[in-house]
């Protein structure tokens, strides 16, 4: 037990080190960037922003949370079959809790949303939240792969690293797809079996099939999104460019952050349009933008039902999902 322990207290220590670690760097980063900041610039670049494509990337936005929670759907059935309602609501709730805390406890809460209204396994929704972002990270190597071709400006070894994310993210892809149609009923019951079984959707070539294409369609509304403002700010640097833009925000987004992923999402736009030879006033204020359109309906929305889950909790007593 005492190993046991000690394993799980080097752990810990390991994974607050990496995070103090990815927030200095971050921070280092953003001083970096916005060295010599001008703000009266930023100020006019902000107030120019024109308000018809910047209500059509809000939008896009509110769409994006309603083909998560479609895809949900898609991944839940044929075994669980909660509302499209309540579905949506768990995941504007789950989004808006990983936005307020820094150890993005949103899909943790999502478990036990699921499991405490439809008695969804916690393994099956802990294998289907990472089958999630797989599938998502599916949709931003097909919206990034012509960059590195259509992109004259991106250096050579950022069009490496997008191709290597595709390839790798496809073989995952299909990884997966052959674990979850081995026969386990011999195995023995573990933790590994359990979260194996929640894969179940994979077995079905078309529903796994609708499930990547709705992963795609959501990246698609965000790579909107990201046009649709930076035509709001003058800043129109081609789809392909775009996608580029949104391939690397939503990458370094992956690394340990402050709540909202604060910094890191700057630092990601700064660095996009760095490579892509962009550089000013005008890129914060477009990553200034971007970042409210992605967190607003998170908080407006999501802090509302996140309130409602602390409520009814407190009145219930404590549960562990099975």
């Amino acid at each position: 037990m005492a190993r046991f322990e000690g394993q799980a207290r080097r752990k810990r220590v390991a994974g607050t080190a990496f995070r103090i670690v990815c927030i200095g760097g971050t921070l280092i980063a953003l001083w970096w960037f916005l060295r010599g900041l001008d703000v009266a610039r930023l100020t006019s670049a902000l107030r120019q922003a024109a308000p018809g494509p910047l209500a059509l990337a809000m939008l896009f936005g509110v769409l994006g949370h309603g083909v998560r929670a479609w895809g949900w759907s898609i991944m839940l059935a044929p075994r669980h079959h909660p509302p499209f309602g309540r579905l949506l609501r768990f995941e504007l709730t789950s989004q808006a809790a990983s936005a307020i805390t820094p150890a993005r406890a949103g899909e943790g809460l999502r478990v036990w949303l699921l499991h405490r209204s439809d008695e969804v396994p916690a393994a099956t929704t802990g294998a289907l939240i990472g089958i999630k972002k797989l599938f998502e990270g599916v949709g931003l190597a097909v919206l990034a792969l012509p960059a590195p071709w259509l992109v004259e400006a991106l250096p050579g070894w950022a069009g490496n690293a997008v191709l290597l994310f595709a390839i790798t993210m496809g073989t995952l892809v299909v990884l997966l797809a052959v674990y979850a149609r081995r026969d386990r009923s011999r195995s023995r019951p573990s933790i590994v079996r359990r979260l194996g079984d929640g894969l179940y959707f994979m077995r079905d070539n078309r529903r796994l099939a609708v499930a990547l294409v709705v992963a795609v369609f959501g990246e698609m509304l965000d790579l909107a999104a990201v046009v649709a403002i930076q035509h709001a700010l003058d800043l129109p640097l081609g789809l392909a460019a775009a996608a580029f833009v949104l391939f690397l925000v939503d990458t370094l987004n992956l690394l340990p952050s402050a709540p909202a992923h604060v910094g890191t999402f700057e630092v990601g736009v700064f660095t996009a349009f760095g490579l892509l030879g962009v550089q000013g006033e005008a890129v914060l204020a477009f990553a200034l933008v971007f970042h409210l359109q992605q967190v607003l309906t998170q908080m407006v929305v999501g802090v509302p039902f996140l309130l409602a889950v602390f409520i009814t909790r407190r009145r219930l007593p404590a549960q562990e999902p099975a």
